[in-house]
């Protein structure tokens, strides 16, 4: 019997987000590598149903092939009329819609899901809005959100390849190099060797201990080994290519309608990471710049509950994260640039024997986000000087043994002293948001609804007169970086699934001073307030219990006080 393989080409013109949902397809083997991606395997006989949520580009061109060779078609047409009976037959059914915003409506005839697995019935259908779409970042969703969020924006479908739709040598090549770790790639320093044995010692003592490494950020021999290069002149602005899953270096600053006194400077080369002194192997995408095992995953579709074992890795994952954000933190101070905190926190990760879980993740450059004053998140560590006044979100995650720890932070920048009625504003943005996600930890309990997080931030934002970002949303977290649940942050949202002990995952809300609308930088990464106003964000991992909730990423008697 022939095995039929259904071939989902994507081209992905710019400019905007979209977001399809496939919900009867019938898969047998997981996707390969590389575009075209095959999303699912055909075989004759088999009629299984799987939802799909994919996020593209507007102009999309989608096309299913079959992989059924003329001579093997031609073959079974021949039996057939010899055995004077119907030809067969491959129906794919491959069924959607392509929205900005749309609802879910309940699935006919009463069908119903269970808790672990997410809702993949129903229909898809737009809402309608007044509003003007043009400047606005789209909802698109992440994938299992029937609320139309990215999962914490990283799946925002910007880093998609729409070049070529074969994996041909050029293309393997170029995308090698998307990789982009410097001279050394992952080969790392000159004293890996050394290191190597003292890396997995601080992995395994910090992990039993909860004592980790930690770099003297005055050290500049230290933190200096993990630099692909240590001259200012090969830095340059990091820009997305358009539509493409790479992105170059120029040294000049792209042309952009700013939405705000902001501008991005220069990048420095992506820092070095060594090949040995891991306790498992590296994420797929530290080498490829795509998270291929994480996109694949059946957890992308179902929830996970982690087995003592497992929660026993990401304990210390969260762990060594709080550690390194408060190390960071630390350093926050008028005149240090973003990319200096970044040393820091690639230093200490690599130290302990984990690896910056953002660093090379769909491309990205750096070892954590540097979100400034309008920057949303996703910010890049660049070479500008924080200054007095400035509020700055640091969001950091490890993978550390192969579990990921994730959590973010705003912080203050100096006294505030050269506009004092700015920083209050600054404090008070900060002070809701914060809010925000401890009133939406005070309903996490077993049997509860993911979707209901939402209504309590968005409540208590607006009621304060601020907006909620409604284009990025919290996530599952484990082995994975992103998967199962999405955790919208605005009321009315339809993600789907309930909570159980044993469930991990994050919440981040981010609140804006204005709108909730976001726009990206030319980076393709750096999303920004469409009104260029001020925007906190605060998230912990988090882990379901018998009675409620036990935040694995919890401060500290160490941890930086806000302001």
């Amino acid at each position: 019997m022939p095995q039929l393989r259904a071939r989902i080409l994507l081209f992905l013109p710019p400019p905007r987000p979209r977001s399809i949902h496939t919900r009867t397809l019938t898969p047998s083997f997981p996707p390969p590598s590389g575009p075209p991606h095959a999303l699912a395997s055909l075989i004759p006989g088999r009629m299984e149903n799987v939802k799909l949520d994919l996020t593209f580009l507007d102009d999309t061109r989608i096309s299913v092939e079959v992989a059924q060779s003329a001579a093997a078609a031609a073959a079974a047409e021949r039996a057939a009329k010899k055995s004077k009976t119907t030809p067969v037959t491959y129906a794919v059914h491959f069924t959607g819609n392509v929205e900005h915003d749309y609802e879910v409506t309940d699935a006919p005839n009463g069908a119903s899901s269970s808790d672990d697995e997410l809702d993949t019935r129903g229909s898809y259908e737009p809402e309608s809005s007044s509003e003007d779409e043009s400047s606005e970042s789209s909802d698109a969703d992440g994938p299992n959100d029937d609320a139309g969020s990215d999962s914490e924006s990283w799946g925002s479908g910007s880093d998609l390849e729409d070049e070529d739709d074969t994996e041909s040598p050029a293309r393997v090549a170029r995308e090698s190099s998307l990789a982009g770790h410097g001279s050394k790639g992952i080969d790392g320093s000159e004293h890996e060797e050394v290191d190597a044995e003292a890396r997995r010692n601080a992995a395994m003592n910090g992990a039993a201990s909860g004592q980790w490494a930690t770099p003297d950020p005055k050290d500049e021999a230290a933190l200096g080994r993990w630099d692909a290069s240590a001259s200012t002149s090969e830095w340059a602005y990091h820009i997305q290519n358009s539509g493409a899953r790479q992105h170059r270096r120029s040294s000049t600053m792209p042309e952009f309608k700013w939405t705000g006194p902001l501008r991005p400077m220069k990048v420095s080369p992506k820092r070095s990471v060594p090949k040995v002194g891991w306790l498992c192997p590296l994420p797929d995408y530290a080498r490829t710049g795509w998270p291929e095992t994480e996109f694949a995953s059946a957890l992308q579709h179902k929830l996970e509950v982690k087995t003592p074992e497992q929660m026993a890795k990401m304990r210390a994952a969260c762990s060594l994260g709080r550690a390194v954000m408060d190390a960071v933190a630390a350093a926050i101070a008028p005149g240090v640039t973003t990319d200096a905190l970044d040393r820091i926190c690639h230093a200490m990760t690599l130290m302990n024997g984990a690896y910056p879980s953002p660093r090379n993740y769909m491309g990205f450059p750096k070892s954590l986000c540097t979100s400034v004053n309008e920057v949303v998140c996703h910010g890049i560590p660049d070479g500008r000087p924080l200054e007095d006044g400035d509020i700055v979100n640091l969001d950091i995650t490890v993978c550390l043994n192969g579990y990921h720890g994730d959590l973010n932070e705003t912080y203050f920048v100096g006294t505030g002293a050269s506009d004092p009625a700015r920083a209050e504003k600054a404090k008070a943005l900060m002070k809701c948001a914060l809010e925000c996600l401890e009133l939406a930890m005070g309903r996490c309990k077993p049997g509860a609804r993911f979707r209901d997080l939402g209504e309590a931030i968005q409540t208590h934002a607006n009621g304060a007169g601020y907006g909620v970002v409604k284009d990025f949303c919290g996530h599952g977290i484990g082995a994975l970086f992103h998967c199962a649940p999405n955790v919208p942050h605005y009321a009315k949202n339809k993600a789907v699934g309930t909570m159980k002990p044993g469930m991990t995952f994050t919440i981040e809300p981010m609140v804006n001073e204005g709108t909730h609308k976001t726009k990206h930088w030319p980076d393709g990464w750096t999303a920004v307030t469409a009104d260029g106003g001020r925007s906190a964000q605060y998230e912990h991992t988090m882990v379901v219990t018998e009675t409620g909730l036990d935040v694995l990423t919890k401060r500290t008697a160490n941890s930086r006080p806000f302001y």
